[in-house]
């Protein structure tokens, strides 16, 4: 018995999927993390664009993307939606090589702005974060506001 209160004691593994890469929030401190996601903004959608913000308590992380988007435009509901965009964004699908496993679908050949539903997309996350090498996602969604998204991820 005390074995298994032993093994359930473990350090939680937490090493996440954002813009394209796998990162171990045991291993590199928020400040590198979140410098390196704001390079990859910087450089994919522009200076001062969007800005990254990661927090993480305990078993929870939250990465907030703040940059101004109305969904409303679009005919989008944010509670149901993600907008292409802010799912390319957030994740580097098609950037600089980098295309996720099980990508979110898209309509090939569309230069217009699509919603994608949020279930879809945050399906398509889970299960490219689990072949990448991440930890695993017990729950994960989305807050959109037409001035930020923020992903949740829960692992365990």
């Amino acid at each position: 018995m005390d074995k298994n209160i032993a093994n359930n004691s473990l350090i939680m593994d937490k090493k996440i999927f954002i813009a394209g890469k796998v990162y171990d929030l045991q291993v590199m401190d928020k400040d590198t993390v979140e410098a390196s996601v704001q390079k990859y903004l910087d450089n994919a959608i522009g200076k001062g664009r969007v800005r990254f913000e990661l927090y993480t308590i305990g078993n929870m992380t939250a990465m907030s993307f703040h940059r101004g988007l109305d969904y409303s435009a679009y005919n989008a509901d944010p509670v149901k939606d993600i907008m292409d965009a802010d799912a390319f964004m957030m994740t580097a699908h098609g950037y600089d090589d980098f295309w996720m496993p099980r990508p979110f679908p898209i309509i090939p050949g569309c230069v217009y702005p699509c919603r994608i539903k949020q279930t879809d997309f945050l399906d398509a996350y889970r299960k490219s974060a689990k072949i990448l090498g991440a930890s695993r996602i017990k729950n994960v969604s989305l807050d959109i506001a037409p001035q930020s998204i923020v992903l949740r991820v829960q692992v365990g």
